[in-house]
């Protein structure tokens, strides 16, 4: 990442058309307030925005939380670390870069505590509805195990300033929400960031009013989102599949990083497919490298790498020795599996010096103790034999494109080969879930349990379209290589998401069929199809009555239109039949 950089828009943006869009929606101060129906809108999108400040007593800390946000003093802490770069990335200027840290809700009344004891402080960034952080305590070891994660998009500035005694300022804003949209919001916070530090609360006031009027974030949409005078065309995933199209240049792909995936691991890329076989089977990964940037782009690619199989682990895409998860993520154990931490700090070598596979991504070069010079590494540290064939053509092919600069067809040409890899390492079970499916006529039929001795004998029959080396035998790889897979984590998972498919398609299947009624049953038919609908979204809302706050689509949306669907339907068959 060069010096002071940020590879965002926002500079070139920041103009007449922001300034104006920001003074039209500006409120007038004494209604900066948020109403509880535009925090609403905004949580489908953004929980709060955070604006955290280095202090040379206190450390990092969170000046404030705008709208605000009933958090604990654990996510607090957690927040304000993952802010800051843990090492020194430049003498001045800006860096974007993400982080996901795990909720870790405290009780009721320690909440309203902590905002009780915050009250006194609040407002003195400007805004009517800021809360301001509560004096930093240490935080009480909570017992919560909660599988919910916070994502932060993070703008940092590091300012030349000889009035202090560090000679230098650091601030960040970030932006907190449920969404793993790594582009989409890193290209907001980068606009955002930009103009909150040179136009101040207004900006922040502006933000949460027009992100409370963008649609729904609904899934494999592609949207047009308006800010400050612009709009971004956004492409939303579609589950865990990968997204196309490949190269992204008009509309952003929200879930892949906006710096390419080749120029972030152009070091490694010989390593890729050893890296693609241990993302596949779910080992644990650190990767190490200069800046939060570089460390967290690394991890969002390597998700991407084998899409759809989605991580089953906890992967954190910049993580420091801070957060709240540290004595559970690393210690003399054996790594959790599936576990994938970006990191900037040297420490970590030592302390996961035992974890089976490092990624380097290098560090930046600079001075020692003793004066020498400190050189960057670069490569896959790892004892595992790959067992997929390399293409070597498509090294070629890469490095040819590269040395003529054409670094963006490079990145299509990677990320549609190892979708493509994928998917064929996919074919086989694909495959054999699909023979597991019952026929449509047979109404109560459910799906036959996935057998391993059964898929694997069937590997004897169809093998694999995926290139496997020679050496052992293939079918003798093939074999291991799939057992290994179906005895890891995201194997479970990915298995989940497929026999959802498979049921979703199934209920689509049936509700179609129902359209024509053939006889009175149908109708019948239909309604109890209704029923189900209804006690399957009682169920749902009884789950999610608990939850802390909205965020993105609620999780009875797809429930509630097939409901409304299937009412339309019943009604005009009933009408036909009058």
């Amino acid at each position: 990442m060069p010096t002071g950089a940020s590879d965002g828009d926002a500079s070139g943006d920041i103009g007449l058309v922001a300034r104006r869009s920001i003074e039209d929606m500006r409120p007038d101060q004494n209604t900066a307030a948020v109403a509880p129906e535009a925090r609403r809108a905004l949580q489908h999108w953004v929980l709060a925005t955070a604006v955290v400040n280095f202090d040379l007593d206190r450390g990092p800390d969170v000046e404030f939380l705008y709208p605000p946000l009933a958090i604990s003093q654990a996510e607090k802490d957690n927040i304000a670390f993952s802010a800051f770069p843990d090492t020194s990335v430049f003498e001045q200027g800006t860096l974007v870069f993400s982080w996901r840290v795990r909720e870790v809700p405290g009780t009721a009344e320690a909440e309203a505590e902590a905002d009780a004891a915050a009250a006194d402080a609040a407002r003195a960034s400007g805004a009517a509805d800021a809360v301001a952080a509560a004096p930093r305590a240490p935080a009480a070891q909570s017992n919560s195990r909660s599988t919910s994660y916070i994502y932060g998009y993070s703008f940092f500035v590091q300012r030349a300033d000889p009035s202090v005694r560090r000679s230098y300022t650091q601030k960040s804003l970030v932006i907190l929400t449920h969404l793993p949209y790594v582009a989409l919001f890193s290209k907001v916070v980068d606009k955002v960031g930009s103009l909150y530090f040179e136009l101040g609360m207004p900006v922040l006031e502006s933000f949460v009013q027009e992100v409370g009027r963008w649609p729904l974030p609904e899934s494999g949409a592609t949207i047009e989102l308006p800010l400050f005078g612009a709009r971004f065309s956004v492409a939303l995933p579609h589950g865990q599949e990968a997204q196309r199209p490949w190269d992204g240049q008009e509309t952003i792909l929200a879930s892949v990083p906006t710096a390419s995936f080749h120029a972030t691991l152009h070091a490694v890329v010989s390593s890729l497919w050893l890296l693609w076989e241990i993302l596949i089977l779910g080992e644990p990964l650190l990767v190490v490298a200069g800046d939060p940037r570089t460390a967290s782009d690394a991890v969002w690619h390597l998700l991407d790498l084998i899409r759809p199989v989605p991580c089953a682990g906890d992967f954190r895409p910049y993580f420091h020795i801070h957060d709240y998860d540290y004595a559970a993520l690393v210690s003399r154990n054996k790594p959790p599996a599936g576990t994938i931490l970006g990191v900037t700090n040297p420490f970590f070598l030592q302390a996961c010096s035992h974890w089976p596979h490092v990624l380097h991504l290098g560090w930046r070069v600079g001075a020692t103790r003793r004066g020498g010079a400190q050189a960057a590494r670069f490569g896959l540290e790892t004892q595992r034999k790959r067992r997929v064939v390399k293409d070597k053509a498509l090294l070629k092919a890469v490095s040819d494109l590269c040395s003529h600069g054409e670094h963006g067809k490079a990145n299509v040409m990677l990320r549609r080969y190892f979708a493509d890899l994928t998917e064929r390492f996919l074919a086989p079970l694909n495959r054999y879930v699909a023979s597991l499916v019952p026929d449509l006529s047979s109404a109560d039929a459910q799906m036959r349990p996935f057998s391993v001795p059964d898929f694997i004998a069937s590997l004897s029959v169809h093998s694999t379209p995926l290139p496997m080396r020679a050496r052992p035998l293939p079918a003798t790889t093939r074999n291991a290589l799939y057992t290994d897979f179906l005895r890891s984590p995201n194997f479970s998972l990915w298995l989940q998401v497929r026999v959802a498919a498979v049921e979703e398609e199934q209920w689509q299947r049936r509700a179609a069929a129902l359209t024509v009624p053939r006889d009175h049953l149908d109708n019948e038919r239909l309604a109890g199809e209704i029923d189900v609908l209804e006690a399957q979204l009682a169920r749902v809302q009884r789950s999610s009555s608990g939850l802390r706050w909205l965020s993105g689509v609620s999780p009875t949306y797809s429930l509630r239109r097939k409901r409304s669907a299937l009412r339309a339907q019943l009604a005009a068959l009933r009408k036909q039949g009058t």
